[in-house]
């Protein structure tokens, strides 16, 4: 080998010999990962269900024809409020009437005659099979006298109770057979709530507990003074019936579509946590923890969310501090500082 091969084989050598002693060993001091965290504390949690429901009117009827009989008069206008006992129309009721008048006439005769033969048979002036017989026509005509007054009754409809008066498809003049409609009557001051919750909620209704209605953009409230004192079988549901008041300056319809809010059982130390701060997976829920300047990886286990919180069951105690950023990046175990001291 020559001279000059050999310096180049002694210049690599040494290159790399002091190249390996300068190599400087990696720096245990690497910047920590910032987060920021919330910290837990026990709060009042009130969950709610929110579920469709039925608005009816407080009470409603049809009106039928009792009987058949041709309308002589009708005094309602459709869409008219009527008060109790206001006359809607008048069938044909003229010849009970004329009837009604010739037993009147009979009856007074009658009550006379029985009258007259009970006082003669103290003295013995009639017999005891006379007075029963004059007894006899006088309750026979008072029988009918009573059939032709409810005759009479049926053929002027009145109103039920106070309400508001619907359509009507027929004039004076026409013959209506018995059971055929006449209008309807709806009393609206106050709308019947109707809805069902799961069984699972039976703790959470009472009699005279406030719900919130949503119906047309407003948000009334109603009051339940009703529940079913038994659950569906086929929907394990439990009916429920609060009562809502009318506003004057909006009426609203029965039948109208409505949702309702009910709050469920209220919890006083419930943990709650941000909802960003839970990392998902298929098989389990986590948070990190910040524990001495460490990440510590926790399995939680969750219950009913708000609109930004999560009710945490188990895997948290208060006073701990959940982290709500970096969760992209942070390992169990891994170093992180704090970008805001911990608010007390």
């Amino acid at each position: 080998m020559n001279k000059a091969l050999k310096n180049l084989v002694f210049a690599t050598i040494a290159s790399t010999i002091f190249s390996c002693s300068s190599e400087q060993k990696p720096s245990s001091n690497t910047s920590d990962l910032t987060v920021e965290v919330y910290k837990v504390k026990k709060q009042t949690f009130s969950n709610e269900i929110v579920t469709t429901a039925n608005l009816l009117a407080q009470e409603q009827v049809n009106l039928m024809a009792p009987i058949a009989g041709q309308v002589l008069d009708i005094y309602f206008k459709e869409g008219q409020k009527v008060n109790k006992g206001q006359t809607i129309i008048r069938l044909d009721d003229r010849t009970w009437k004329a009837e009604l008048v010739g037993i009147n006439a009979e009856l007074t005769s009658a009550q006379k005659d029985y009258d007259r033969k009970k006082e003669l048979l103290s003295f013995e002036g009639s017999s005891q099979e006379e007075v029963d017989l004059a007894l006899a026509k006088v309750l026979s005509l008072q029988s009918k006298q009573q059939q032709l007054q409810v005759n009479i009754n049926l053929a002027n409809v009145t109103a039920p109770f106070f309400g508001q008066l619907g359509l009507r498809n027929f004039s004076e003049g026409a013959f209506l057979r018995q059971g055929d409609l006449i209008t309807s009557l709806t009393a609206n001051q106050q709308l019947k709530v109707d809805f069902s919750i799961a069984q699972a909620y039976k703790k959470s209704i009472k009699i005279n507990k406030k719900i919130t209605v949503l119906v047309e953009g407003d948000s009334l409230t109603a009051t339940i003074y009703a529940i079913s004192p038994a659950v569906d079988e086929q929907t394990r549901m439990i009916t429920v019936r609060a009562m809502l008041k009318q506003n004057p300056k909006n009426n609203i319809l029965p039948g109208t579509f409505a949702e309702i809010i009910l709050p469920t059982n209220a919890i006083d130390d419930a943990l709650l946590v941000p909802t960003e701060a839970v990392v998902p997976s298929i098989t389990e829920q986590t948070v990190y923890v910040y524990n001495n300047g460490k990440a510590e990886r926790r399995v939680v286990t969750l219950g009913n969310r708000t609109a930004d919180k999560v009710h945490i069951l188990t895997g948290l105690k208060e006073g701990d501090s959940v982290l709500t950023t970096g969760l992209l990046t942070v390992k169990d175990g891994m170093s992180i500082s704090l970008k805001h001291p911990i608010q007390e």
